[in-house]
């Protein structure tokens, strides 16, 4: 079996897992994840951390079994774009204050599709490395980078509970 085969199969079918995880951690959420209009834009851009990845493997996979070296570059290139953007959209944005942690992984986000975009236009081996093995290590950070937002979210202490004026806080 192809390595690349290989490896995108296995990234789609955790990327969808964790995706499914995620929104687990959205319906339970304990951090306002649903209700804060800051934290709520955060939503969609962890869920891209995985669904671009998933998608991106199951494209290729379906490619690579065709035999077609154009329609994966079609594939990760659309796809980059879409995270490209979302992630330029996503670092502009200003809500909560967030973590010294959490700002370099949004800074790190760009950066990491516009290497999977730019793999896209290689047409042959870098530094030893073939375009998709460029593609893969990209991704496959971009995938790590996603578990850590979902790390960071779901490790989120609850907000405490109101106490009304007069009641005995609840222990």
């Amino acid at each position: 079996m192809d390595p690349a085969l290989s490896f995108y199969q296995s990234l789609s079918s955790v990327s969808f897992t964790l995706l499914g995880l995620w929104f687990t951690v959205l319906g339970l959420s304990h951090g306002g994840w649903r209700r804060d209009p800051a934290l709520h834009r955060s939503t969609l851009h962890v869920a891209l951390h995985f669904f671009l990845p998933g998608v991106m493997g199951l494209g290729l996979g379906a490619v690579l079994a065709a035999g077609s070296s154009v329609a994966w570059r079609v594939t990760f290139g659309v796809l980059g774009l879409v995270g490209l953007v979302e992630s330029l959209l996503f670092l502009r944005h200003r809500g909560a204050p967030v973590a010294r942690t959490v700002r370099s992984l949004r800074t790190l986000d760009p950066l990491l599709y516009a290497a999977i975009v730019a793999a896209v236009f290689v047409p042959g081996p870098v530094g030893g490395a073939a375009p998709l093995q460029i593609e893969g290590t990209a991704t496959g950070l971009l995938f790590v980078v996603g578990l850590c937002y979902l790390w960071f979210a779901f490790s989120q202490r609850a907000a405490p509970t109101p106490v009304p004026d007069g009641a005995p806080p609840v222990v």
